[in-house]
């Protein structure tokens, strides 16, 4: 398609909608299971990225995987997969996250597991709080992840990253020292953190900064609190 520019919409009277979309919607290689696809994606705003759930740029699954700082549960997994999906649903213009998850609609497999999960949530309904009960949960939660998870890996990632604008931004680079400096210089200022950090950033990043860098304040306080206090001698 011919690239469009500002001199080629005043010379021409008019702009056709499929124009208006190429501009708006671009498409974009995307890896589907190590193929790649051409995918027509869109970026988010504040609003839309807020609305799929509460979740932070910089404190991110894989920072927690990688630190192995903490065991994840089975319920972390689950909100993890839900807000990718979520953004993905929001992302994703032709073809549609629906039009996508048809493919596996056929799939025996999954068939299956959502039929189990149908049958293990009418037996939770009745069922007493007790070790049998426990046991069906930590079932239902298995099937819910495997449910979840059935869209490729490197494809979810990629749109999720796309459709943010992590890879355009400066966001990866943000580091706790860098968010307690922002906050200290902040709260001299009485501004906000992200006042005091450069880079690019969207305003859903600013507001992320801004979050993180109250939060580890507020913790490198209460620290500083403790260790002044194990400090002061006991009275004799």
């Amino acid at each position: 398609m011919k690239s469009l520019t500002r001199s080629s919409f005043i010379q021409s009277e008019t702009v056709t909608s499929e124009q208006l979309e190429a501009l708006q919607y671009p498409v974009v290689m995307v890896p589907f299971n190590g193929n790649m696809v051409p995918v027509k994606l869109r970026e988010l705003s504040s609003i839309q990225i807020q609305a799929c759930g509460n979740f932070s740029l910089i404190e991110t699954f894989n920072d927690k995987v990688l630190g192995k700082s903490k065991k994840l549960s089975q319920k972390d997994i689950i909100e993890f997969s839900e807000i990718h999906h979520k953004i993905a649903q929001e992302a994703l213009v032709k073809p549609t996250y629906d039009e996508i998850m048809k493919i596996y609609e056929n799939d025996e497999k999954i068939k299956q597991a959502r039929e189990s999960i149908k049958e293990i949530k009418e037996k939770l309904h009745i069922l007493p709080r007790g070790p049998a009960r426990s046991e069906l949960e930590e079932e239902l939660t298995s099937y819910e992840i495997w449910t979840n998870m059935i869209l490729p890996n490197d494809f979810l990632a990629f749109i999720v990253s796309y459709s943010l604008g992590v890879d355009k931004s400066d966001i990866k680079k943000i580091t706790e020292d860098i968010l307690l400096d922002a906050a200290i210089l902040a709260e001299r200022g009485k501004d906000n953190p992200a006042d005091h950090v450069k880079g690019r950033f969207t305003d859903y990043m600013l507001d992320d900064i801004n979050k993180r860098a109250w939060t580890i304040l507020a913790e490198y306080k209460d620290n500083k609190q403790k260790k002044k206090g194990r400090e002061v001698p006991n009275a004799s």
